[in-house]
């Protein structure tokens, strides 16, 4: 039999099945988020002396959480009101960088690091680079002389000054000039994170880590009433000496307990003993006893210690040597202070490598002890 769409047989059409409801979406964790907030903090260029880009993109996120005000240095800071002490917790927005001194005939940069220390910068030839020309960004790779072209003094040389690298844009000294290329250009890290494993491994960890913990803290703070007046700080120039803390408590702000959360050093890679660093990737925030510059407050490594007990939250401890952070300034300025740090590995590379899970752990601490509140 035929039908009249085209002659074909009825007992021939193919018959379907209806169509599948589609699969709810699976509610995404507190961990997930925190990765997806982290990726997005450390694609940002923000370094030292040029941290807008960070601090832009933090204040359009904290303008609807409460009073957004910023000092004439740049530190940026978000105040919650609440009643009893006056608590400060302050992350820095500025990376490790490059910074333009030179640009030769042929249009090489000759750089310097935008750190404190120009010895302890760690090369890595062959690097990408994001060049943060007045013209907008471009591309760069960190070089010097390698293979067939290197002299015999070069090869036996033990290590590399700053007067052997340079960074090669591809470009003349004249497009240089009109790309805005210029004495003072800074450049950073071109890693975007990624995922390996657990890990997510990339650029500016440090101390982005520490802006995600402060952001997603003032988004779960808007909905539960702390017992403290709180304040949130991003501070400026932390990698040349710390210099945005140390202007903290002027014009008019005063604080009586200060937190600082920066990265903590995990230890757990084949090249570090737990001697000497007893801190591993996913055990949770590390409460630090001391830095380089400071001891911190007793009270309150007890005070986090006794919160994180009694909500199973994962915590460790550690004395730090060769690390400083912006908390002497903070003790400098009258506060009782602790450092509170996120673990990652390889420490000052562009290859920094974060479980996203400590920095979370690292809120769920906070949230609790600002907010007096049990784990749900």
């Amino acid at each position: 039999m035929s039908n009249d769409l085209g002659g074909r047989d009825a007992r021939h059409e193919p018959t379907y099945a209806p169509a599948a409801a589609p699969r709810p979406a699976r509610p995404r964790t507190r961990a997930e988020g925190m990765e997806k907030l982290i990726r997005t903090l450390s694609l940002l260029p923000g370094p030292t002396g040029q941290e807008d880009a960070v601090l832009e993109w933090v204040a359009r996120e904290w303008r609807a959480r409460g009073e957004v005000t910023q000092s004439a240095v740049g530190n940026l800071f978000l105040h919650i009101p609440g009643p009893g002490p006056r608590v400060l917790l302050a992350a820095h927005a500025d990376e490790l960088s490059l910074i333009v001194r030179s640009i030769t005939q042929d249009g090489f940069l000759r750089v310097l690091p935008g750190e404190r220390d120009v010895f302890s910068f760690p090369y890595f030839i062959g690097a990408p680079l994001r060049v943060l020309a007045d013209g907008g960004e471009l591309p760069g790779v960190v070089a010097t002389t390698t293979g067939h072209a290197m002299t015999t003094e070069q090869k036996d040389r033990p290590r590399l000054g700053w007067d052997d690298l340079f960074v090669d844009v591809g470009l003349s000294a004249r497009e240089c000039d009109e790309r805005g290329i210029r004495i003072g250009t800074r450049m950073v890290w071109d890693s975007p994170p990624r995922k390996l494993g657990r890990l997510l491994v990339g650029k500016a960890m440090d101390d982005r880590l520490g802006v995600a913990v402060l952001v997603e803290l003032a988004r779960r703070l808007t909905s539960h009433p702390t017992r403290f007046d709180v304040t949130l700080a991003l501070t400026v120039q932390e990698e040349i000496g710390m210099l945005g803390a140390s202007s903290l408590a002027r014009d008019g702000r005063a604080f009586d307990i200060g937190f600082v959360i920066d990265n903590g050093l995990a230890g757990d890679i084949p090249t570090t003993s737990a001697e000497h660093i007893p801190v591993r990737l996913g055990g949770g925030p590390t409460l630090v006893h001391r830095d380089s510059s400071v001891h911190y407050s007793r009270r309150l490594i007890h005070a986090m210690r006794e919160v994180a007990g009694r909500n199973g939250i994962p915590i460790q401890e550690m004395v730090l040597f060769h690390y400083s952070s912006d908390g002497a300034h903070l003790v400098r300025q009258g506060m009782e202070a602790l450092l509170v740090a996120p673990p990652i590995r390889y420490s000052h590379s562009p290859f920094e490598a974060v479980d996203p899970a400590d920095v979370e752990a690292t809120v769920r601490l906070f949230e609790l002890f600002l907010t007096g509140a049990a784990a749900g």
